[in-house]
């Protein structure tokens, strides 16, 4: 005969049924051990955890029927409403049907229960003064994982969550557990949290706690924490620009890229299809590939980009020439927590601490195949997540690739069509004509002298024409060595 399942619609619910029955609820016991507590010592039954674990791990859903079919008429089985449907799927020879806990008139005595707590944020290097102070005032102070231990200790308790949300990144299960043990918690019990971590606990937490206060409110020997500016703000991205500020970026594109005529055609047109397709939400990120010889100029359309849509901002600029090693992974976005020298990656980085939407991923081609597959992953979704299971949205966000690779062909070879397919402009450059580089040439002549006025710095007449040597190469970098070689003759 099939067993009623029973729900409780949240952890007030819980909490009034967990008083009610003087606590005498289990949790299922661990798969692994060949132990189970549907054995008559136990009544009362929550299978939430093993139903969110068997979702994930459904090889163990045979061998969990056979225990389950062990229940007798005297245990209750009680779930969590969100997951007793998955129940009566995966197991519908054992349970007929859910039924609540409470009725709705019951429900909304429970609801008069206030349960939502205080929480209290540090910044990291302050944890060691906090440690010290728990010792002084004989307060235990301890992680999630060590909430079984303690759980029957009188005295207070601190309870850092911190290490438990930087875990919670595919394993939204923890979710449940935690608001579940909040729910039940003794009032000698405190929250702490590192500051990092607070908008995690607003995502995640944000019907557990109602305060959010300073460490130095719990500890009135310690300073004041300092909030982090929050990441990404104040990013300035091409989506921001008004129509003005976008005919000066493409005034830029023509006046500043000397020749590549037709890729700044097609680049702006590009560009204006990205801002419409990214404002009905169909497009996040615009993606360039330039590919071409050494020093024709591929690197300086992101300068560009980059330093006309935020002239006060840091270019941002990776070197995947020193990627190409199997953890390459983890220089990008940082070693996951609890590696030796643990730390957060050049990407993860960079975006947090500047503030310009544009990338510059310099010798692509040399990246491993695991960074190639994670930026298939970020054209695609317009956002990723670091090691600490920190989420950075690059929405609007422009990412200029170059490549040594000489033309389509080597592309195609290099590149998997699955990353082709994602990139919004693909071009190759050729080196510039002699009439280009005369242009390029005196470009760089009237930026010189226009920086030396901004500078006040004295110099001799500089003529229009200086005798620059180009014919004999297409390297702009070394024509522009050899240009402020010249000028350099005129400061005094």
């Amino acid at each position: 005969m099939r067993s009623s399942l029973y729900y409780y619609r949240n952890k007030q619910e819980f909490d009034v049924f967990y008083n009610e029955n003087d606590g005498k609820i289990e949790c299922y016991d661990s798969l692994d051990n060949g132990n189970i507590l549907i054995d008559g010592s136990y009544k009362i039954i929550d299978i939430t955890d093993l139903i969110a674990y068997l979702s994930q791990e459904p090889r163990y859903v045979y061998q969990t029927r056979l225990r389950l079919k062990q229940l007798d008429d005297t245990s209750k089985v009680i779930i969590s409403e969100q997951y007793a449907n998955n129940a009566l799927n995966i197991f519908p020879s054992i349970f007929e049907k859910t039924i609540p806990l409470y009725t709705i008139d019951d429900g909304k005595k429970v609801l008069k229960k206030n349960l939502r707590h205080k929480i209290y944020y540090y910044n990291l290097e302050q944890f060691d003064d906090i440690e010290k102070e728990c010792k002084k005032q004989n307060i235990i102070l301890s992680n999630f994982a060590g909430v079984n231990v303690i759980k029957n200790y009188e005295n207070k308790i601190i309870i850092d969550i911190t290490s438990t949300l930087q875990s919670m990144k595919g394993a939204e299960h923890i979710i449940y557990l935690l608001e579940q043990y909040f729910s039940i918690m003794s009032e000698s019990t405190t929250i702490i949290v590192e500051v990092n971590e607070l908008e995690n606990v607003k995502k995640y937490l944000r019907l557990t706690f109602s305060e959010y206060l300073d460490i130095s409110n719990l500890f009135k020997i310690l300073p004041k924490s300092s909030l982090p500016h929050k990441e990404l703000d104040n990013v300035r991205k091409i989506i921001d620009l008004t129509e003005d500020e976008k005919k000066d970026l493409f005034s830029s594109i023509d006046n500043r890229l000397i020749g590549h005529s037709n890729f700044k055609i097609n680049l702006k047109s590009s560009l204006d299809r990205f801002l419409l397709m990214n404002k009905i939400g169909k497009k996040k990120i615009f993606s360039m590939f330039i590919m071409g010889n050494p020093g024709l100029g591929k690197t300086e359309i992101g300068r560009i980009l980059s330093k006309t849509i935020n002239p006060d901002a840091k270019i941002i600029k990776i070197n995947f020439g020193n990627y190409s090693s199997q953890d390459a992974l983890n220089s990008l976005i940082g070693s996951p927590a609890g590696y030796i020298g643990c730390d957060g990656g050049e990407l993860s980085k960079k975006v947090k601490n500047n503030h310009v939407g544009v990338i510059i991923c310099d010798e692509f081609e040399k990246a491993d195949s695991e960074i190639k597959n994670f930026f298939l992953e970020l054209l695609e979704d317009g956002k990723f997540t670091d090691s600490m299971s920190r989420e950075y949205d690059l929405n609007g966000y422009i990412i200029v690739f170059t490549s040594n690779i000489k033309n389509e062909n080597q592309f195609d070879e290099k590149m998997s069509p699955e990353f082709k397919s994602r990139i919004s402009l693909i071009c190759e450059f050729i080196p510039l004509n002699n009439e280009e580089k005369e242009n390029y040439i005196n470009h760089l002549i009237n930026e010189f002298k226009n920086d030396l006025h901004k500078e006040n710095i004295s110099h001799k007449a500089i003529p229009d024409n200086l005798d620059i040597k180009y014919m004999d190469t297409d390297d702009l970098r070394e024509i522009k060595e050899r240009v402020y070689s010249k000028l350099m003759e005129y400061i005094e």
